[in-house]
């Protein structure tokens, strides 16, 4: 007797799963067990609670792109599908079936955490109840569950959040766009994305929750409560002293920006190939330099000298002019200068660099609490190369060019 060929047998693999997470649902939520049904009369198996006049709410694997990935549907057309990677375990895969489907057997809203895709409560689900509880748009959470589905139903798209952008809420405003994240080694950042100048801005925390400037961007995670960073966002986007990062020089200005530090005839466009691109002079190259810096909430950066262009009273900051990348000796001796430049006590170390770095370098910068920028010296336009310096960029996401669709 030949073998069954490899898609029989993967079909009957995925018969055999979708009956073992029947048979959970019925054992973790026994209220709904006659409701409960496995329909595998078609090519696309699916789990389903059924609601009434042959509505339900259904769990199946689902194409999106080149991934598959685990989704719960709900009856409505414009509902939002929550979206899970295939290694999710099962256990919170009935339950987020059971949420979804509870919710629309009682008419209620869906419990959190689920209703925001995740399994468990964390700092992101509880900003989000309470902002959601205030009359704010929550769009997306993202923590233990960093999948979601993109864009309308009949086409939706996966978007996996990367690791640089740790947990984060997005929370949209009428006349802006706001994330706020978590991030591992900076904390609390408040990033408000302005679509009239397509252009990103860093909420000053230390200065809304204490009155005080902080050197570094974010707040540390133990410093600030969920509810007062609540208190911040409630305020609004007219509160907030916004260092805006615009790049279209065409672009106009909203009201509520005037006056606000935009530098709009400091801005260069940067649409036309790097090829052919003249450098920018040492005095401009700084002051793009500088405005970067200070939009991302370096706090006490300052304009200098001929000798130290950028001064801190806090950081010791490093042109690196050399062709060679940055090696882990190198990032080594500037660390032991911006130790020695400290007065009373050690700076740390910021590295301006026209050069790459290796891998052992960046692990190294890291745990020196050291921040390395790659510098464009056609544009001034800064990326990190570490990943305390990548977490201080802005969000990697154009929410102005999502659809957004009404869930």
């Amino acid at each position: 007797m030949p073998f069954p060929p490899g898609d029989m047998v993967a079909a009957f693999g995925r018969h055999l799963h979708f009956k073992c997470l029947e048979q959970a649902l019925i054992d973790r939520h026994p209220e709904v067990a006659e409701r409960v049904c496995f329909d595998d009369t078609n090519r696309l198996m699916h789990l389903k609670v059924t609601l009434s006049a042959g509505r339900s709410v259904a769990l199946a694997q689902v194409h999106m792109g080149y991934s598959t990935v685990w989704c719960v549907m709900a009856p409505e057309l414009d509902s939002k599908p929550s979206v899970w990677p295939l290694d999710t375990p099962d256990e919170v895969l009935v339950d987020a079936l059971h949420a979804v489907a509870s919710a629309r057997i009682t008419g209620k809203a869906v419990s959190s955490p689920w209703r925001w895709d995740e399994s468990s409560r964390s700092d992101m689900t509880e900003l989000a109840d309470i902002l959601d509880a205030r009359g704010l748009r929550v769009r997306r959470v993202a923590a233990g569950n960093r999948w979601s589905a993109v864009g309308p139903r009949h086409e939706a798209k996966l978007d996996i959040a990367g690791r640089d952008d740790g947990c984060f809420v997005d929370v949209e405003f009428p006349d802006a766009f706001v994330r706020v994240s978590l991030k591992s080694a900076l904390g609390w950042l408040v990033d408000v994305y302005v679509p009239e100048v397509e252009a990103w801005g860093r909420v000053d925390l230390g200065g809304h929750l204490w009155g005080t400037t902080l050197p570094a961007p974010g707040v540390p995670r133990t410093d600030a409560s969920t509810a007062e960073i609540a208190d911040v966002l409630c305020k609004g986007v007219r509160a907030w002293d916004l260092e805006v990062s615009v790049r279209p020089a065409e672009t106009a200005v909203p009201d509520w920006l005037e006056g606000l530090d935009v530098g709009l005839d400091e801005l260069v466009e940067d649409s036309s190939p790097v090829i052919g691109r003249r450098s920018l002079g040492p005095r401009e190259l700084t002051d793009k330099v500088l405005d970067q810096l200070t939009s991302y909430g370096f706090g006490d950066v300052a304009e200098g000298d001929a000798e130290t262009p950028i001064q801190s009273d806090t950081f010791h900051i490093e042109w690196h002019n050399r062709a060679k990348n940055l090696s882990t000796s190198e990032v080594q001796r500037l660390n032991g200068l911006a130790a020695a430049a400290g007065e009373y006590v050690p700076k740390r170390l910021i590295v301006l660099t026209a050069a790459g770095m290796s891998r052992p370098a960046a692990d190294f910068a890291d745990t020196a609490k050291a921040f390395v920028f790659f510098v464009d010296r056609t544009t001034g336009e800064l990326t990190g190369l570490n990943s305390r310096a990548r977490e201080a960029g802005w969000p990697d996401t154009d929410p102005a060019r999502q659809e957004q669709e009404p869930w």
